[in-house]
């Protein structure tokens, strides 16, 4: 969903009257964390599906937890841009439930088609299926949006978080003609 509310921001922003040039002023420290953070992310899920072992059965997970604390450092050194502190505590929230439940998200079965439920079953992917076991579970991906054109998009509380910061990020950033008057005043 970060990439609908990303469209979402952006839109609002235009008719709005916003300038979008300005998140080209958007410093953002330590950036190099979030693509690492990815890549590994990637990687992890990547060996997941495909079946391929990544060392001992602890490094895998390991590596995905590690993936989290990465952009929760990124978040931390811009903790004064507008919006990270929702992101930050959003993906402190994800983090929490993924690290508690040895790596893996946990996704509520009744919203998956039966073809992901078995790959989750059979181990392949980064997420596994709540059980009675799942920490945490009130924190996992338990909603749903049915998205016109795409597939139910399953999310959790900290997702959600992190959609609000980055909205809130976008918007607060662009500013208009009017925002930069009223900073002039003052």
């Amino acid at each position: 969903m970060l990439i609908e509310t990303l469209i979402l921001a952006l839109f609002i922003s235009v008719i709005s009257g916003r300038k979008l040039t300005q998140l080209g002023q958007l410093v953002l420290r330590d950036f190099w964390l979030v693509p690492l953070a990815l890549l590994i992310q990637s990687g992890v899920y990547w060996a997941s599906i495909r079946g391929i072992g990544i060392g001992p059965s602890w490094l895998s997970p390991g590596l995905d937890t590690v993936s989290y604390f990465l952009l929760l450092i990124f978040t931390f050194r811009n903790s004064s841009l507008p919006g990270m502190p929702w992101i930050t505590l959003g993906i402190l929230l994800n983090t929490l439930v993924i690290a508690l439940n040895g790596g893996a998200m946990p996704v509520d079965p009744l919203f998956l088609p039966e073809t992901s439920r078995q790959a989750l079953l059979a181990g392949q992917g980064t997420h596994g299926l709540i059980v009675s076991t799942t920490r945490l579970s009130f924190l996992a991906d338990r909603f749903y949006l049915d998205i016109l054109g795409r597939d139910k998009q399953v999310f959790s509380v900290g997702d959600s978080l992190i959609d609000i910061g980055i909205f809130l990020l976008v918007f607060r950033t662009t500013k208009s003609k009017a925002d930069k008057d009223v900073l002039k005043i003052d």
